[in-house]
């Protein structure tokens, strides 16, 4: 495997939205850094054999990774060896919060081979931050961006979302604005997405505002030079995120930390850690597994991934993957409502547009 991922899952606070595995600061005990800092060295013990003697990606993600020390991260990773590992080409991510941003911190993050920071900002208005229960403020935003690339960060990238309830293109504008006067090199734009049972839920704007917001950054950035790559990613020419590109195009990645997924793309195997900080260390302890199901994919699970990862992309998918008469009067159809288009370089491809990539999960279900 050519891909790590590391999930660290402490946060300074649980966003209201988020529905990955992570403890704030009310949930987590003075021990618990140092014994994940210990569970998680005897996990990459445990798997160091499955890595490649060369990585061309790693990924600390969370969680709010730089909330660990660089000398923590050191020490429970020394069983992978990663400085062996690396190349002159290894891309090495790790995501931050303004909040979190230490520019001490961040010079040993460098030392220790991290060579891009995926930030978290979300939203650049006070009220939309408290409701999303984000923890830094706007103020925070620009100041915490200075530190990254005043620290040595050439390649960054950072998150917004769209669609929070009371948002309108002049907030996404005014975002955008402050956020491109630096030199990030990619933007992700996600759609905020609520379970019913959250309160924010009712106040979510319809599918339609949902769609413009959605086609409406995707024209503010590519005229500004980003490629729209896949389906919530803006890169500049040069900075995709070739991690996630891993995914994407799926390879092998290798997962370790609570609720981490790990996948073994030559024998189709997929399979996931446990989502309890406790469970995961008190395994590891014992020398126990903490792979708590796996999963092997059978010929109708590969269709539906090689189209929906296809999909996903700009790259789009080769017109001899149309083998039915029912796939081919659907791509007509979707083609006659600009949700698919010729791809402009390579006439024997199809690929999503931009309002095929707000709409592309009723597309993938219609063509797998």
């Amino acid at each position: 495997m050519q891909s790590l991922y590391v999930h660290f899952p402490f946060c300074e606070s649980k966003c209201h939205y988020c529905d990955f595995y992570s403890l704030g600061k009310e949930k987590t005990r003075e021990s618990d850094p140092q014994r994940f800092e210990l569970a998680l060295q005897k996990e990459a013990s445990q798997q160091a054999h499955l890595l490649d003697e060369s990585l061309d990606t790693i990924f600390f993600g969370g969680g709010t990774p730089s909330m660990t020390p660089p000398e923590s991260m050191a020490r429970a990773l020394e069983p992978l060896n990663l400085s062996k590992r690396l190349t002159a080409s290894t891309e090495w991510t790790m995501e931050a919060n303004p909040s979190s941003i230490v520019f001490e911190a961040l010079k040993g993050y460098r030392a220790l081979g991290v060579n891009r920071i995926s930030m978290g900002v979300q939203a650049m208005r006070s009220d939309f931050l408290k409701a999303l229960g984000r923890v830094h403020t706007k103020e925070a935003v620009p100041e915490a961006l200075s530190t990254v690339f005043r620290a040595g960060f050439e390649n960054v990238s950072v998150d917004l979302l769209c669609g929070v309830p009371g948002q309108t293109e002049q907030d996404l504008s005014e975002a955008l604005e402050i956020l491109t006067q630096f030199p990030i090199s990619h933007l992700s734009c996600y759609l905020l997405t609520l379970p019913k049972q959250n309160p924010m839920s009712r106040s979510l704007p319809d599918d339609e505002t949902q769609l413009n917001h959605l086609l409406w950054v995707h024209d503010w950035l590519t005229s500004r030079g980003f490629d729209h790559y896949e389906i919530s990613n803006f890169a500049k020419p040069g900075k995709k995120a070739r991690h996630n590109l891993n995914y994407w195009h799926g390879n092998s990645y290798l997962g370790l930390g609570p609720s981490a997924h790990s996948f073994d793309a030559q024998n189709s195997l997929r399979w996931k850690n446990v989502s309890s900080l406790h469970r995961y260390a008190a395994l590891l302890e014992k020398g126990e597994t903490v792979i708590e199901g796996q999963e092997s994919l059978g010929t109708k699970e590969k269709q539906l991934e090689k189209w929906m990862l296809a999909l996903r992309l700009d790259t789009g998918f080769p017109i001899d993957w149309l083998e039915t008469d029912f796939q081919k009067a659907r791509v007509d159809l979707f083609e006659k409502q600009k949700l698919i288009e010729a791809h402009p370089f390579d006439p024997n491809r199809k690929r999503l547009t931009a309002r095929g990539f707000a709409l592309s999960d009723q597309i993938i279900q219609a063509l797998a």
